[in-house]
């Protein structure tokens, strides 16, 4: 089955559709995927090698979209955002409890270090 790294490229986006194609990246362990410039992550529980400083290098001055979904591309973006507009950005993680927000905010600041 095919999946889709943006959400917003669903030929039909229903509910079902949308959780159809997290679950399919999920299983595939593709736990980031875009919906616009939101990134959706779903914890895996477990432990992913796509947290290394070549992930960090890899996304390093790339536009959104272009690389598969990873939260190092949301932190470039706000860094190199900042630089070229000289305003402040932020960065909201919400989630329910369980869900890997302190891990989340932990992978952008290794990133943003």
């Amino acid at each position: 089955q095919e999946d889709f790294d943006d959400l917003c490229n669903l030929p039909n986006l229903t509910e079902t559709t949308l959780l159809e194609n997290l679950k399919c990246r999920f299983l595939k362990h593709r736990i980031y995927t875009y919906a616009g410039s939101i990134l959706i992550a779903i914890n895996p529980f477990k432990f992913l090698p796509i947290y290394n400083p070549k992930y960090v290098k890899m996304y390093e001055n790339h536009q959104l979209g272009k690389l598969e979904p990873h939260i190092f591309a949301i932190a470039d973006v706000a860094y190199h955002t900042m630089l070229k507009k000289h305003v402040n950005q932020c960065i909201v993680i919400s989630g329910e409890s369980g869900s890997g927000k302190t891990q989340s905010t932990n992978f952008l600041i290794h990133c943003l270090t």
